[in-house]
């Protein structure tokens, strides 16, 4: 998909992904979580509806994240990264949700679709710039 978004885009367009970060993931099962890690373990048991679910919650809330959304892969960013300039993008930078150094790439990401500061949590952005031939 990235490389058919490189190869349609015009030289100089750019590209914003916005992916679940694995980091995220890893940084879910640890012991020590903090408030916001917590509410949303909370908030995914219970939208997932994985009833007796609570020792566990962390390891329930990932592998759903897995098999309920169907992932076949959850980059982290060096993985992303590395994707994105294999294929032919440069200038790529890190970005948080709906901020962007271009206008037409801001604001696009839709947190309400989510309790507050949840899909900031989960979500890697990464933006690049399809090289100017020449």
């Amino acid at each position: 998909m990235l490389s058919e978004c490189y190869r349609i885009l015009s030289p100089g367009g750019k590209i914003r992904v916005a992916t679940p970060d694995l980091q995220f993931l890893f940084e879910l099962y640890k012991l020590n979580k903090s408030e916001l890690q917590n509410e949303y373990i909370k908030w995914s048991v219970k939208k997932s509806n994985i009833p007796g679910v609570t020792a566990f919650a962390d390891t329930f809330v990932i592998n759903k994240f897995f098999s309920g959304w169907e992932h076949k892969f959850i980059y982290d960013e060096k993985a992303l990264r590395y994707t994105l300039l294999k294929i032919g993008f440069t200038g790529i930078k890190k970005c948080h949700l709906n901020e962007s150094d271009d206008e037409l790439l801001r604001g696009l990401e839709n947190e309400n679709r989510m309790p507050a500061g949840f899909l900031e949590l989960e979500t890697i952005v990464l933006e690049g710039t399809k090289q100017i031939s020449g």
